[in-house]
């Protein structure tokens, strides 16, 4: 059986200009179409020596699997096929061709890349998905190597070779082996069906590699031990993701269930990259032990400064709240974004609360009371510093989801930033959530409050979270410095 080379004619309509990529299930060609004067790609599947007739009949349903489903969907962000036609009895794919590299090649060069550029890639593969999900297809392979990009930052998905449809016959187990392993789902990992969450997770994954420089688990060349970390770890912490950092939680989540929609990702990176300024990627990889800084109008000396000073006293705060919010059921976002804990959100939050009263431990403001008294009135004492802090949560609570302006006012900067992943971090949380509802709630001063909140979200989930608040005074008034999630 004759191998393709330059110069062939296949079909007798596209003429071989140059490989440009190859792979274990086929070779890519630069083509030329010789009846429509334009450039296509063409996808040759390789039938090597030594192949069963099992994996080669794979390998011509895999093709003939892409065409189908591709044919399906007509997305700027996904790359489209013409047609399917033979040669020498091998299957070739006829493509749009586009002139690119992929993003694994991009992470390869550079090592890390910039979060701004990454949203915005993100955001297009995110939307891609959306398409293919709206049409019943799990794509099941999303990995760097299958995102196109082009100079102008378009991105582009393609490889639905092992893609699935409503209605379709359950793919081989060979197909499914032609996954990467490295940005395969915990549930698929576990020898699950791969779902449209499973797409999500895939798309996290590979967001995580591009920020961080490797996927969550890395690129162990024993698929097994890969396989097996996937299956039974947490994810670790990112730390160059922020503020990116919410939304790749929130999809990195091990529970199918509680992972965001493709077009609720698209929605909330799409938010963010609008808040960033255009970057290119970085010249160099950067060092592990320092985060990615995100462009903004300050001087490179001054962003520096300020990147090193948050290293000294914030990375270890941060990668502890993202390790709670890894374990969690719920996109987190106890009160300000996607962070440790699913804030929910409600015009009027109903709140059932039980603050004990101070014990003879606690310190009052009303045993400090000094006798400045009238003749004919007494001066209210000050509530005691329990229900100052209930109160607060309480009255936080009440603002959303109507007043995120006052909302993020009550929130410390440094919670603002490192857990609630910025303003569009912020914003995109609360536009998931309908109400809320608060009860057991308890303060120990000088600044903790423990409250069982129940979530009600827009899509119809209802988690409910024990969750711990520390609070500081700062401005005059009572701010949310932290939150951590408990059973």
């Amino acid at each position: 059986m004759a191998v393709a080379t330059e110069g062939d004619l296949i079909a007798e309509r596209y003429k071989l200009v140059r490989k440009v990529g190859s792979g274990a299930m086929g070779t890519v060609w630069q083509a030329r179409d010789q009846l429509l004067r334009r450039d296509v790609a063409v996808k040759e599947l390789l039938v090597r020596t030594g192949m069963t007739e099992l994996e080669t009949d794979e390998g011509r349903n895999r093709a003939m699997r892409e065409a189908r489903l591709a044919a399906r969907l007509h997305h700027p962000n996904v790359i489209s096929i013409y047609d399917v036609v033979e040669y020498e009895g091998r299957p070739c794919l006829i493509m749009e061709y586009l002139p690119s590299k992929s993003l694994a090649d991009l992470i390869a060069e550079h090592g890390v890349l910039p979060v701004g550029t990454v949203a915005r890639i993100g955001a297009q593969i995110a939307s891609a998905l959306a398409a293919a999900h709206t049409a019943g297809i799990v794509h099941r392979d999303v990995k760097p190597a299958n995102v196109l990009l082009t100079g102008d930052n378009v991105a582009k998905l393609t490889d639905f070779g092992i893609s699935r449809a409503d209605g379709d016959a359950t793919v081989t187990a060979a197909g499914l082996l032609a996954g990467t392993p490295a940005y395969l789902p915990p549930e698929v990992a576990q020898g699950e069906d791969a779902t449209f969450a499973s797409d999500v997770y895939s798309l996290g994954a590979m967001l995580y590699a591009a920020v961080e420089g490797q996927p969550p688990f890395g690129t162990n060349d024993n698929a097994v031990a890969l396989l097996h970390r996937i299956a039974t770890e947490e994810v670790p912490p990112p730390e160059h993701a922020v503020p990116l950092t919410a939304t790749l939680v929130w999809m990195l989540r091990r529970d199918p269930k509680h992972r965001p929609e493709a077009k609720e990702v698209q929605d909330a990176l799409g938010a963010l990259a609008e808040t960033m300024p255009a970057e290119m990627p970085a010249p160099a990889p950067v060092p592990v032990d320092e985060p990615t800084v995100v462009a903004s109008p300050e001087p490179p000396d001054r962003r520096r400064f300020v990147a090193v000073a948050l290293v000294v006293g914030a990375v270890v705060v941060a990668i502890a709240v993202v390790v709670y919010a890894l374990n969690q059921p719920q996109p987190s976002v106890t009160a300000g974004g996607p962070s440790t804990s699913s804030t929910a959100a409600s015009t009027t939050a109903r709140t059932s609360t039980t603050t004990p009263a101070p014990t003879s431990t606690t310190p009052s403001a009303t045993t400090t009371t000094t006798t400045t008294t009238t003749a004919t009135s007494a001066a209210p004492p000050p509530p005691d510093v329990a229900t100052q802090l209930t109160s607060a949560i309480t009255d936080y609570y009440k603002l959303m989801p109507g007043n995120l302006t006052e909302g993020w006012r009550r929130l410390t900067a440094a919670y603002q930033q490192r857990t609630a992943g910025g303003f569009a971090g912020y914003q995109q949380f609360w536009g998931q959530i309908a109400s809320v509802d608060l009860s057991n709630m308890s303060a120990t001063p000088p600044g903790t409050v423990v409250v069982t909140i129940s979530y009600h979200y827009k899509n119809g989930t209802n988690p409910v979270e024990r969750t711990t608040f520390g609070l500081v005074q700062e401005d005059g008034i009572w701010k949310i410095a932290s939150s951590v999630v408990g059973t």
